[in-house]
C-alpha cells in the first residue's frame, strides 16, 4: 500500500460504508435527491478525512481530522433515520448502516486518542 490510510481498518470501514451508502441513496426518487446526496457526500467526507489526517502533523492537526471525520459520522444518523422514515431504506439496511456507523464513531475516538492497528492482509 502506497499510503498509511490505506492500510487504516477504519478507512477499509468507510470506504465500504461510502459504497453502500452511494448504492442505496442512488436509488433515492427525485423527490429525495438532496437527502441522497447529503447522505452520499458526508460518506466519502468520511473517508476523506480519514486520509487527510494521516497526512497531517503534528499530531494535534491530526487529532483535529479525525475528530471531523468522528462528526460527520455522527451528522449522518440523521439522516439515515429520515431516509428510513421517508421508507428509502430498508429496515435491516438501516440498521446495518447504523451498526456500521457506531463502530467508526468509536475507531475514530481510538485514532483520536492515540492510535489504530493497521489492517491485516
Amino acid at each position: 500500500m502506497a499510503f498509511t490510510f490505506e492500510g487504516l481498518n477504519v478507512y477499509q470501514r468507510a470506504l465500504k460504508v461510502a459504497e453502500t451508502v452511494s448504492g442505496a441513496a442512488g436509488a433515492f426518487s427525485r423527490g429525495h435527491y438532496l437527502l441522497g446526496d447529503e447522505l452520499r457526500r458526508g460518506a466519502y467526507r468520511v473517508c476523506q478525512q480519514i486520509a487527510e489526517g494521516t497526512g497531517r502533523w503534528p499530531r494535534v492537526e491530526q487529532r483535529g481530522a479525525f475528530s471531523d471525520a468522528r462528526g460527520i459520522v455522527l451528522e449522518l444518523v440523521p439522516l439515515l433515520e429520515l431516509a428510513r422514515r421517508a421508507s428509502l431504506l430498508p429496515v435491516e439496511m438501516h440498521e446495518s448502516l447504523k451498526g456500521e456507523l457506531e463502530t467508526l464513531s468509536k475507531m475514530l475516538t481510538g485514532l483520536i486518542r492515540g492510535g489504530e492497528k493497521k489492517e491485516e492482509k
